[in-house]
């Protein structure tokens, strides 16, 4: 499965919670934990619509957010 296939399944998964417990889906925060990622895989993400990335180290995260673009938090 490659990661838009994936995340859009997340997505899925998170409408149908919301949906059960009567919560607008646009109120939840999908974080994308980029630990260990390759670029590669955060820039597919990135693509497919994911902003927000959660990494263990801030050294990381500068050097992976700055390849993304400013758009990524």
């Amino acid at each position: 499965m490659d990661v838009k296939d994936g995340l859009a399944q997340v997505r899925e998964r998170i409408a149908r919670a919301c949906d059960r417990a009567g919560r607008d889906p646009a109120s939840v925060r999908l974080v994308a934990v980029s630990k260990t990622q390759p670029l590669e895989k955060l820039q597919a993400a990135f693509e497919a619509g994911q902003r927000l990335f959660g990494e263990n180290y801030a050294q990381e995260l500068r050097a992976k957010a700055g390849a993304l673009g400013p758009e990524a938090e």
